[in-house]
Formats: C-alpha cells, structure tokens, sequence
C-alpha cells in the first residue's frame, strides 16, 4: 500500500473544504431507500496474471480524498475493501454505489461474482470507476475476459496513453449546463495527468461527456500515440455518464496522479458525479455527439 503523511493529508482536507463550496446542491444526510445514510463501497483491487499486488501511487490519496468528501458533505459513508467476494450479491445488498479506484487487471475470474456486480448496477444501484478502472476485468493484449463490465464503463482503455502523466492537456467542460461540472464555472482549465484512450464498446452513442481534450488548446502532434479514429474526430472524451439498466454510472479517466486528488474543481466535479451515482443528484445522461 502507499501511505500518504499528515501533510499530504492536510493538502487533501483542504481542497475538500474548497470543493464543498464549490459542488452545487450538496446535501447532507442523503438516505438510501432503505432510510439509512448512503454507503459507497471502494476496492483498489490490483490483479495482474491472478496475483494480487499494488497499485497506482495515487490510490491512497484517492481513497483518502473520497472518504473525506464523503465524510464532510454528509452525502455517504464510504467502506474499503479488496476482498472480491464483496461482489457478491448479498454483499453489495449493503450499499448504494461501487466505486472502482484505479483498480487494474481480472479481478475474479468467477462469472458469479461478475454478473452479480452487473446485476446490481442494473437493478438501480451506482458505478463510479476512476483513471484504471477501465483497464479492470481485462489483461493486455486480451480484452474479452468481461466484455460487459467494458459496455457498462462506457469502454475498455485499449488505446494506449498519447499525453503522459507529466504533460498537459487542456479539458473542455463540455456538458457545462450539468451539475457534475459545475465547479468548471463553464471553462476550459489546464490539467496534468495520463490520458486513455476507449476503443472497445467506447461510442458516444451509449453515453453523455461531461469532460473531453479540447483539441485547439492541447498538443495533437502527428507523433502522438492518438488512435486514427480519434485523430480523425479530434475527440477524447475524459469524464462521462451513463445508465445501465435502472443503474446510474460515472467514469473519469482523471486519477494517475496523486495531485488529482487535491485539486478542488476535480473533487467536486467527483462529489456530484458519486451523488449522481448514488442516486441523489440529477443530471441528463441523455447520449448526444460532441458539439459543433
């Protein structure tokens, strides 16, 4: 596991306080339909050829900054584990929303525990996946270990990484009217962090960007490691949702870096998107193609 000490720490409280102020509509309290207070269930899990080991030196952080937030908007109480007998039905039974923090690689290989993961989702309960979620349920060069796990995440990061995690790109909010991207007041902001690319079961048919590489602002150099139907739409999309049956999804591929979780617009922009998961704040995820 990576630590993080009191001063780190101390940087991620307050950029909690400072996306508080800036999520809109965040109420505390929220209630599940069972009358108890909203509970979020995050795994971090790790495999890589069925062995168990660490992961993204942001994960810690991550997990850190989503506690907090949940913690101080009131809006949910969030429980870790890596054991992935927690997919079982009876278990997620307990929560209102899974949130997969830069898990990576097959994290079972039972297609019980899988089904009953896509079952909750689609009987109503909420998926959050951060940066690796969507290199989870599959292994390089291999993609169809849980191809409906990729359709239900809006795609598979099979792309390769054309902007490395020290590189900056420029974000578009381009859903700028949703309550997700709120804390974006409406521009354009600098970020750095790795970049993926969808390819499989990836289509803006099935899903609403809320965030996406502004092409004009950000360096697409015919070098660049950019998949030829992305460089020819000029689209990169970075945070979406989605619904998945009676489910509510959110995917943001923002997470490689640990600074990502100390940045306040970023934390409220994951506030709202985790309360919309939960089913607590509303938002269009009506699929549309990028604007003109």
């Amino acid at each position: 596991m990576h630590r993080i000490g009191n001063e780190h720490r101390a940087g991620i409280d307050r950029a909690v306080t400072e996306a508080l102020a800036l999520a809109p509509g965040t109420a505390a309290g929220s209630k599940g339909g069972s009358g108890r207070p909203r509970r979020l269930l995050v795994t971090s899990l790790n495999v890589r050829d069925g062995v168990v080991g660490d992961g993204h030196a942001s994960i810690d952080p991550g997990n850190y900054a989503i506690a907090r937030l949940g913690a101080h908007s009131g809006a949910w109480t969030a429980f870790f584990s890596d054991d992935p007998l927690m997919l079982a039905s009876e278990n997620l039974a307990e929560f209102d929303a899974v949130c997969f923090n830069n898990t990576v690689g097959v994290l079972t290989e039972d297609s019980a525990l899988q089904q009953s993961l896509l079952d909750f989702v689609r009987s109503g309960g909420g998926f959050v996946g951060l940066h690796a979620a969507a290199a989870t349920f599959c292994q390089y060069p291999r993609y169809d270990q849980f191809p409906d796990y990729g359709r239900m995440i809006g795609g598979f990061e099979n792309g390769g990484h054309p902007w490395k995690e020290n590189e900056t790109i420029v974000l578009t909010p381009e859903d700028a009217d949703s309550p997700i991207n709120g804390s974006f007041g409406g521009r354009d902001f600098e970020i750095q962090d790795e970049v993926f690319q969808m390819k499989d079961h990836y289509s803006r048919d099935r899903l609403r960007v809320l965030l996406r590489i502004n092409e004009a602002k950000t360096d697409f150099s015919p070098d660049r490691n950019i998949l030829a139907e992305r460089r020819a739409d000029s689209d990169i999309a970075i945070s979406w949702i989605r619904t998945e049956g009676q489910g509510r999804v959110l995917y943001s591929s923002l997470g490689h870096n640990a600074h990502i979780f100390a940045n306040p617009p970023v934390l409220a922009h994951f506030l709202a998107g985790i309360r919309y998961a939960l089913g607590d704040l509303d938002a269009d995820a009506t699929p549309r193609a990028k604007p003109a």
